[in-house]
């Protein structure tokens, strides 16, 4: 298996019968973890994962990234066996790149803001996030938040302090520089948005998507529910004759899972996230538990001389932040490492 990036490989593995089912950066360390599987039930040995740069060293951890013990490292490449279905993790140290990127330049924008769109634990909102008063929880939403080496900065959260600007066709001055990208984090306010953003004389369509439910799902089967007749219970010898005839009596209960009737579609939500949150509050600013509040980000390319941004006409979207970006160096992903549930 082999992925590629910008016509370089990025990552090799020398048996079709393994699988790459995860690689990222390591959580706490500048390691690099890739997550392999064997996939017929039959043992490999001599199984080389190579990178585009050399490895200088390896170890072997858990799903956790909890150290298990050490990996062999043979000319630049992890070297491993693998048993039947087995499935391993390694942590991986990477030599220098042989080209580095030059790092990304960014410059927030001042944004009209006009909309609280937090509240405090326990206070009402003013007015909040959607048209039920409901609000973004002002304790986890952090003032400035990092996102693909971009910068972005967020209004106060205080109780009543406006937050967010509404969409409502504004023009909104870029800064002047070589920036060739902005970046906006928002979200809508009552289910996904279309949207067209324009930034100078270019229009750009895209779709806002919505701050809470679910970003992915899996099949979900749908179930008619029906009526169960439950049989009169044994009446015990010297039962009073009100209980008796309580036991006697019919009685019925539904069962919810009565029959499968079809099958709601997964799906996974493609638009970047940049902020999560495991609540969100209500009007009078209690937590509604599990009732997740999303921000996301939105990029568009700047075109030469480009001085404004325009936002959509659409009273559903909040936009939170926007960040103007001059990235030289740009990367582009070789190939989904997540099910992209395509129907053929």
């Amino acid at each position: 298996m082999n992925l590629f990036m910008a016509s370089r490989r990025m990552l090799s593995v020398n048996n079709s019968r393994v699988r790459i089912l995860a690689l990222k950066k390591a959580e706490e360390s500048d390691e690099v973890i890739v997550r392999v599987v064997e996939l017929n039930g039959q043992p490999q040995s001599g199984v080389r994962l190579s990178f585009a740069a050399p490895i200088i060293s390896a170890r072997e951890v858990n799903g956790q990234e909890l150290p298990l013990g050490k990996a062999s490292v043979v000319k630049g490449e992890l070297v491993t066996d693998l048993g039947a279905y087995q499935l391993r993790t390694f942590a991986i140290k990477l030599g220098a790149p042989r080209v580095k990127l030059a790092p990304s330049i960014s410059e927030t924008v001042a944004l009209p803001y006009d909309l609280s769109a937090t509240s405090p634990d326990g206070m009402k909102s003013s007015p909040g996030f959607d048209a039920a008063g409901r609000a973004l929880p002002a304790e986890m939403l952090p003032r400035g938040l990092e996102y693909d080496g971009i910068r972005f900065q967020f209004g106060p959260a205080t109780k009543g302090e406006a937050n967010a600007a509404i969409a409502k066709g504004q023009t909104i001055a870029l800064p002047r520089g070589a920036f060739n990208r902005v970046y906006i984090v928002a979200a809508a306010a009552d289910g996904d948005q279309k949207a067209t953003f324009r930034v100078g004389s270019q229009s750009v369509d895209l779709n806002i998507q919505t701050w809470g439910g679910f970003i992915g799902q899996w099949d979900d089967r749908q179930w008619k529910t029906k009526e169960v007749t439950i049989p009169p219970r044994p009446v015990p010898p010297g039962t009073p004759p009100d209980i008796a005839a309580q036991l006697q009596r019919p009685r019925t209960r539904t069962d919810a899972y009565g029959e499968m009737i079809g099958i709601t579609p997964g799906f996974i939500k493609r638009t970047p996230l940049a902020w999560f949150a495991s609540h969100r509050h209500n009007a009078d600013g209690a937590n509604e538990y599990y009732a997740y509040s999303y921000l996301f980000a939105y990029a568009i390319d700047v075109p030469a001389g480009a001085k404004t941004l325009t936002l959509p006409a659409n009273d559903k979207i909040r936009v939170l932040a926007i960040t103007a970006a001059n990235q030289r160096g740009r990367l582009w992903p070789a190939q989904p490492l997540y099910d992209t549930l395509e129907r053929k």
